[in-house]
Order: structure tokens, then C-alpha cells, then sequence
């Protein structure tokens, strides 16, 4: 009775979870084009802490650079700040896109990590905009290269930079805009509600807005 039972859960499971492979290309048949604006795309972040603690803050940055020639660069930089220490962790991925109507794919072909801890006194980070020269590395950092093929489907609005599934980092959950849509490469009333809802997160939301240089 029990395997019978496992097995009618596990149907109902495979019936219920979305098909959200369409995330990983664009739409077969549709024609590439490249009106987008190039530059940095920022995703909002705060400072966060464990319960309002005052002996850890969490600092993060999230970019993606459009550049011409179809290239970009996505950074991800995350600098923790303990009591007796800090730690800083760095990942830059390199790549293609190639867009099509409101949809940009993202192909990450290399990724360059790399992580420092400093014993110094920091209750608060630099403003400055480049934080892996700023960080005061107590050992040297030796960046880690590998090749990567990573993919990734963005609905852009001709602002914005929206995921449709969550990614920080490199490192992906199984929840996003695709999850709560209903039809693939289509802007239905399902996708806007999720686009929303997940545009307006507090934390880590999923969108990265065009950055505006002085």
C-alpha cells in the first residue's frame, strides 16, 4: 500500500511542477535583434543582519554589464561582516547574450571566483563602487577560473532586467517568474502577476534596473 501510495504522490508531484525548460533559450523560431541598452544593470540590495544582530551585517552587490558585441559581464560580490572578522567573496561570469522581442538569454562561458577574510575591525563597508580593491585581504587572494555553461532567460521591459527564475551568484532555487507563469514566452496575466510579485521582493528582489552613469 505504502510504494502505491509513494508512486500516486510522485505523479501528482510531476503533474504539478511547471515545465520551465523554455528558460534556458529563446524561442526557436523568433528573430534576434538588438535593441536593448547597454550598461549596468543594478539588482537592489540592502544591508541585512541575523535578526537585527549587531554582530553580523551582510553586504552584497549584483550587476550585470551589457556590453557591445553582444558580450556582458555578470558580478556577484557578497562581504559579510562579523564581530572579530570579515569575509569577502567575489564571482564574475563572462559571456553572450542574444535577445529576441522582450526576452534576453544569458550564457555564462567563464566564471572567476575568489575569497579573502580580514581580522581588521570593520563595522562598515566603503562606499566605493569597485569593493574587491577595497577590501583589507589578510592573505592573499588567488582567483579560481573555470569554464561554465550557464544559461538563463530575462524578460527585459526596455528598463529592466527581470530573471524568470531566482539565480544570486550562480547558485539557482526552483521559484521564480517562470514557476507561477502558465504559457512559455508569453506575457499573460499569470506572468505579470509573478513578474510583480517577485520584481518587489524586500530582499533579493528578482529585477536588475538600468544604472544611469553621471
Amino acid at each position: 500500500m505504502i510504494p502505491i501510495l509513494s508512486l500516486c504522490l510522485l505523479l501528482l508531484s510531476l503533474q504539478c511542477t511547471p515545465k520551465v525548460e523554455w528558460i534556458r533559450s529563446l524561442p526557436v523560431d523568433a528573430a534576434r535583434d538588438h535593441q536593448i541598452t547597454l550598461g549596468f544593470y543594478s539588482r537592489p540590495a540592502e544591508k541585512k543582519s541575523a535578526f537585527g544582530s549587531k554582530q553580523f551585517q551582510l553586504y552584497w552587490k549584483e550587476e550585470i554589464h551589457l556590453q557591445s558585441n553582444s558580450k556582458f559581464t555578470k558580478i556577484w560580490i557578497e562581504w559579510k561582516v562579523y564581530e572579530d572578522h570579515s569575509e569577502f567573496h567575489h564571482k564574475v561570469g563572462l559571456g553572450n547574450f542574444e535577445k529576441s522581442g522582450d526576452w534576453v538569454l544569458l550564457q555564462t562561458n567563464i566564471i572567476t571566483e575568489s575569497k579573502c577574510i580580514s581580522f581588521e575591525k570593520t563595522k562598515t563597508i566603503p562606499h566605493g563602487k569597485d569593493w574587491s580593491k577595497l577590501f583589507p585581504c589578510s592573505t592573499p587572494i588567488s582567483p579560481n577560473n573555470r569554464s561554465i555553461d550557464h544559461r538563463l532567460l530575462y524578460y527585459y521591459d526596455g528598463k529592466s532586467l527581470y530573471p524568470l527564475q531566482y539565480e544570486s551568484g550562480y547558485t539557482e532555487a526552483n521559484f521564480g517568474i517562470a514557476w507561477e507563469s502558465d504559457l512559455p514566452y508569453t506575457k499573460s496575466s499569470l506572468f505579470e502577476i509573478a513578474k510583480l510579485k517577485y520584481g518587489k521582493k524586500e530582499f533579493q528582489p528578482h529585477v536588475y534596473n538600468h544604472v544611469k552613469l553621471d
